[in-house]
């Protein structure tokens, strides 16, 4: 961790988070007294989720996500742990620009959602197209903002031509210039009311959404079209695709594995504060569903690179895929049972 200060000189504490959206929103709610866990953001914001869209296409190919879209993870925390927020998407940049300044110049820190291929700050052999990277700005420097960015270990500058071009760039999921903020924040939110909503949320969104491309189906309708890859589309296009899925998981946020393993933290910390052993048998279940997570990255990996294994195959890759599928579906059943039995 690292100490800056902020637009209203108060100290500000920059941590490395695991992912940016979670991070940042830890972050906020920090910055006004109350020190929430990312893990535990991730969790109240119901961040957990599947999704693979093979209309909506990111460089050329079907999207797949491991977690609930960009926005809505702040969204939710704010709404269920209550307090007074701004939240704006903007058509015009330089209103976007202004009105950034101007809560700056009333002490506050801000949340941005940008497109990290603009961000200079990074190295250009990690920036790439992906516009739903969250970024905190806590003050205005000369030429430029200072910025905490949750990925890296410290704070860091960033010109202000670099930043408004991130803010706004065109794509898939476009931020149109996104900005978030706390103006105050409960003293002693209640956490118990917000855990149990999330929990039954991220249930809904994971067993009940009557759509064939999300939750617990789409995992579904992948791993079957994983299988079905080489013969349906010949082996270089699978091997593209099935890299595209890996790419989503281990490099694109946190990613398929990352998300389970903060998921898993959430629902022990959760156990912690309903006292619920049901909740961390949960919480170690869903750390054994990532490590098989992980498990088809490796296999995927193999097959991509050719490295000529006889049993690296789609079909051991789609079948591990499967085999998340029907614990998570199990997971997810019992975590709906024990949300409804819980006291708030």
């Amino acid at each position: 961790m690292t100490e800056e200060l902020t637009s209203a000189g108060r100290p500000f504490t920059h941590y490395h988070a695991a992912h940016c959206e979670s991070g940042v929103t830890s972050a906020l709610f920090r910055d006004k007294g109350v020190d929430l866990s990312e893990a535990m953001v991730f969790g109240i914001g119901s961040g957990i989720f599947f999704g693979h869209l093979p209309f909506v296409k990111w460089v050329g190919l079907p999207i797949t996500t491991f977690r609930s879209r960009p926005g809505t993870l702040f969204s939710k925390v704010a709404k269920r742990l209550g307090g007074d927020f701004f939240t704006r998407k903007y058509r015009n940049a330089r209103k976007g620009m202004d009105d950034l300044r101007q809560a700056l110049r009333q002490g506050h820190i801000v949340g941005l959602t940008t497109n990290i291929y603009w961000l200079s700050y990074f190295p250009n052999r990690f920036r790439f197209q992906f516009n739903g990277h969250n970024i905190v700005v806590l003050r205005e420097i000369e030429n430029g903002f200072r910025v905490s960015d949750p990925v890296l270990e410290h704070p860091v500058d960033c010109l202000t031509e670099d930043l408004e071009r991130a803010r706004f760039a065109r794509g898939p999921l476009e931020p149109r210039g996104f900005m978030y903020y706390a103006r105050s924040v409960p003293s002693h939110p209640d956490l118990r009311k917000a855990c149990i909503a999330a929990m039954k949320d991220s249930c809904n969104m994971m067993l009940r959404i009557p759509f064939p491309f999300v939750g617990l189906r789409g995992m579904r309708w992948l791993a079957k079209a994983t299988i079905a890859s080489p013969d349906k589309l010949g082996f270089q296009e699978a091997c593209r695709r099935l890299a595209n899925i890996v790419r989503m998981q281990e490099e694109v946020g946190t990613g398929g594995a990352g998300f389970r393993f903060m998921y898993a933290a959430f629902l022990q910390e959760a156990a912690a504060l309903f006292s619920s052993s049901e909740l961390s048998d949960l919480s170690r279940e869903m750390t054994a569903i990532g490590d098989i997570w992980r498990e088809f990255a490796v296999v995927a990996a193999r097959i991509i690179k050719q490295r000529g294994q006889s049993d690296q195959t789609f079909a051991k890759a789609g079948g591990l895929m499967l085999i998340c599928a029907g614990r998570e579906e199990q997971l997810f059943k019992d975590l709906d049972r024990i949300a409804r039995k819980l006291k708030a």
